[in-house]
């Protein structure tokens, strides 16, 4: 049996008693200051993708299932996490965020943890802390409660998991670590890439051991099992609820489609343009990130885990580029591989410097490390300290409705009875949430159907069929570009039978007229049809005639 290979934790190595406590002293401070940050700005206006999951949650926690409802191409997973945080937290702004600053502080102690087992507690620190900074960066729209941030939670329970089978192989230990992949598959299926790596993993501990054929199969069932199992259950929950070929038309049929529409020739001006994006404000901490991929090869400690360390790496850039979209939430998945190439960098020099006797300069590294995350704190204050939340969404999500939308489902709640349904013609699922009203169809968005693929035309049909049959009392009608993200030549036909036809059943009772970065202008019923229907950015609302 080959040599077994140890990894130094905090117990042991060149940390001394005191200068532990100092990196704990970091670790909490960090943490502490990041959810400050985050509470400050609890009630954040939702963005689209948020309204998404707390609207699928609402209606989950009010016996409707997934997909009934709220179509979307996405895995039910963060439905229900949206859900469990609801019932605990409420249904809320405040609340999602309260949640989700609770999700990324697990995720950045998993990670303190993990690097302490890599290396040491220099590793886990700034690991821990690199990722909770930027997983809170605008630059990565990090405030908002993006499915990316429950599937990195997941992605990095199931990496600390597995960790130690290099050491002691344990097929429970297999067993538990697939099923954390598992479940961030079912948050984010970009993450399934995770279970590839996982598989190497398992597969290179057998070799490494020297395991027998027949038992390294085992280990690979057992594995492959745990990542099965939290999408089987699924399939058998909404089977019984009677959406499964809703769910497979949605996350299977117009999935393939849509991963499809953006050329390959594209995919490397579009990368770039979000990594541009992407780093605007954290420039050095992607630094400091980026000279680990040379530090893990320069660790003796890792040995010949480094290689199964680097292709986490690999693994977790992957994950942003299916479809070669590379929004820049996308990038959070990566946030905990950034992080522990981060401490392995900063491990790693303290380390040398000290083998030299040259403790001052090691001292002095991690003097320079906490400069570089005031520099980024400084760098991010003018939204973490200054803005309120409203001007926090206008400044991340420039001419985008989000406010607005708070605001007509505001009117909405208030002069409507809790059956009454509405339809929003633009991607602003947030609207229903908000205002705790029903939608009057499945189309929470109305992206897909203005992309370039096969469903687009019939879906136009779908959604007007739906909304005619359900008669809502009220339509919101989004004039505005990024709700709709429109391809060129897409079918104006919803727009059209709007415009055209539907729209005399209803009168104008609201307007929102956006001019950004001016303030918004609100119209309310007779001055609203006294502005009338002029073509500019923002929000109409429309109420139903002879209700």
């Amino acid at each position: 049996m080959p040599e077994q290979t140890h990894t130094n934790n905090s117990s042991s190595g060149w940390l001394t008693a005191g200068y532990v406590r100092l990196c704990r002293l970091l670790l909490v401070a960090v943490l502490v200051l990041v959810a400050v940050v985050r509470v400050r700005l609890a009630d954040l206006p939702l963005e689209r993708d948020e309204g998404e999951y707390a609207y699928a949650a609402q209606l989950i926690l009010g016996g409707v299932p997934p997909y009934k409802l709220a179509y979307n191409m996405k895995f039910p997973g963060t439905y229900i996490a949206y859900a469990l945080i609801m019932l605990v937290f409420g249904q809320t702004p405040t609340g999602i965020h309260l949640g989700v600053t609770l999700v990324t502080t697990v995720t950045a102690l998993l990670l303190w943890r993990l690097g302490r087992n890599m290396l040491d507690e220099a590793c886990g620190v700034v690991a821990a802390t690199t990722y909770a900074v930027l997983a809170a960066s605008p630059a990565l729209l990090g405030l908002a409660g993006h499915a990316t941030h429950f599937a990195a939670l997941f992605a990095t329970a199931g990496l600390y998991v597995l960790w130690p089978v290099h050491r002691q192989p344990r097929r429970v230990r297999v067993l538990l670590a697939g099923l954390m992949f598992g479940l961030a598959i079912l948050m984010k299926q970009h993450a399934a890439i995770f279970c590839v790596w996982g598989a190497f993993f398992v597969w290179s501990v057998c070799v490494h051991w020297e395991i027998p054929w027949s038992n390294r199969l085992h280990f690979l069932v057992a594995f492959s099992l745990g990542a099965l199992v939290p999408f089987l259950v699924t399939c058998v929950v909404l089977s019984h609820a009677g959406v499964m070929e809703q769910f497979v038309f949605w996350t299977l049929s117009y999935a393939a489609e849509y991963v499809r529409i953006v050329p390959l020739h594209k995919a490397p001006h579009l990368f770039f343009e979000s990594l541009k994006k992407i780093t605007e404000r954290d420039q050095l901490l992607w630094l400091v990130g980026l000279t680990g991929l040379g530090a893990i090869f320069l660790q003796p400690k890792l040995h010949k885990m480094r290689l199964i360390l680097f292709g986490f790496c690999v693994a977790a850039f992957l994950t942003t580029v299916p479809g070669f979209y590379f929004r820049r939430h996308y990038f959070i998945l990566m946030l905990p591989a950034v992080g522990l190439l981060a401490g392995c960098s900063v491990s790693g020099a303290c380390e040398l410097f000290l083998r030299k006797r040259c403790t001052h300069l090691s001292t002095l590294l991690i003097i320079i490390y906490g400069a570089v995350l005031s520099g980024d704190f400084a760098q991010n204050s003018d939204i973490w300290f200054r803005a309120n939340p409203t001007q926090a969404s206008r400044t991340i999500y420039f001419g985008n409705p989000f406010v607005e939308a708070e605001v007509f489902a505001r009117y909405i709640q208030t002069n409507s009875t809790p059956e009454a349904r509405v339809a929003v013609l633009g991607s602003e699922p947030q609207i229903y949430f908000l205002s705790r009203r029903r939608s009057a169809t499945g189309y929470i968005y109305t992206c897909p159907l203005v992309e370039p693929h096969r469903f687009a035309d019939w879906m136009q049909q779908q959604m007007i069929h739906e909304i005619e049959s359900a008669k809502p009392e009220f339509v919101v009608f989004v004039a505005v570009p990024l709700s709709w993200l429109a391809w060129p030549g897409s079918s104006t036909r919803i727009i059209d039978w709007w415009a055209n036809s539907y729209r005399t059943n209803f009168t104008l009772v609201g307007v929102a007229a956006m001019n950004p970065p001016q303030d918004t202008q609100y119209l309310w019923d007779d001055a609203a049809i006294e502005f009338g229907e002029r073509r500019q950015w923002g929000l109409f609302l429309y109420r139903r005639l002879n209700r």
